[in-house]
């Protein structure tokens, strides 16, 4: 979850209504997450963010790693890999989902730093 989404701390949440007294919006319509409650705001800055044109790779994050089935107990323990190693190359088939241990070894043993070439053209 990205920073600054969590200081929307709940309170006096009416489940039939849907409402409730967020910390730092005041009172607000909730959104039902699978981890509980969410005041709507802060649901709408973390969809803006994951759907953020210019972070287009977040919208292909997968639930587990693609290299050792690593199932995260938090989304933030995987990344979204660019396989080739350039940044520059947002075509989705260059993308895969790795684990923080997973993600540092491909960095290393691939050396992706030094694979700062332009993108291949569309």
């Amino acid at each position: 979850m990205p920073t600054g989404i969590r200081v929307h701390r709940l309170s006096d949440i009416d489940a039939n209504n849907r409402t409730g007294v967020c910390s730092k919006c005041g009172p607000v319509k909730l959104k039902k997450k699978p981890d509980g409650w969410r005041c709507n705001i802060a649901h709408n800055l973390l969809q803006k963010k994951y759907l953020d044109p210019r972070r287009p790779w977040r919208q292909h994050k997968k639930d587990k790693c693609e290299h050792c089935g690593f199932i995260p107990q938090h989304p933030s323990q995987l990344d979204v890999d660019h396989i080739d190693g350039n940044k520059e190359n947002d075509d989705p088939s260059n993308y895969q989902t790795l684990c923080a241990n997973c993600h540092r070894l491909k960095t290393q043993v691939n050396k992706d730093w030094e694979n700062k070439k332009t993108a291949p053209p569309n």
